[in-house]
């Protein structure tokens, strides 16, 4: 979508003139710009509800990640979702084996209470 808006907005503030002795076509759109700035706009306000329900998501998970009773479980799922590190990365800074961090993580997961989803 952004790179669509990029595009949008560009052809907005294209300005080129062509020098021709020839008459211009009587079919040309005379509300070209009108029309992608509307869409631009419209473009814009997509992406900002987007932006808006993946924020609102994200405060969700780490609120879900923040509910789990045990911190090594905790630590872990929030470095892997919230962090986005690898188990590698995560068997690093905790100073473990990646084995154990799979384990930690598969018990994490088991004690996530998913949100019911009302209508």
């Amino acid at each position: 979508m952004l790179e669509q808006s990029v595009r949008l907005r560009s052809m907005a503030t294209k300005t080129t003139t062509v020098l021709s002795d020839m008459p211009g076509s009587a079919t040309k759109n005379p509300h070209k710009l009108s029309d992608v700035v509307v869409k631009l706009v419209e473009q814009e306000e997509e992406i900002d509800r987007e932006i808006d329900r993946l924020v609102n998501l994200r405060a969700e998970i780490y609120g879900v990640i923040q509910a789990v009773e045990d911190m090594d479980e905790r630590l872990v799922l929030e470095m892997r979702y919230m962090g986005y590190h690898t188990v590698t990365e995560i068997a690093r800074r905790m100073a473990v084996g990646e084995r154990q961090i799979y384990r930690i993580h598969e018990r994490g997961l088991r004690n996530v209470a998913i949100p019911s989803q009302s209508a």
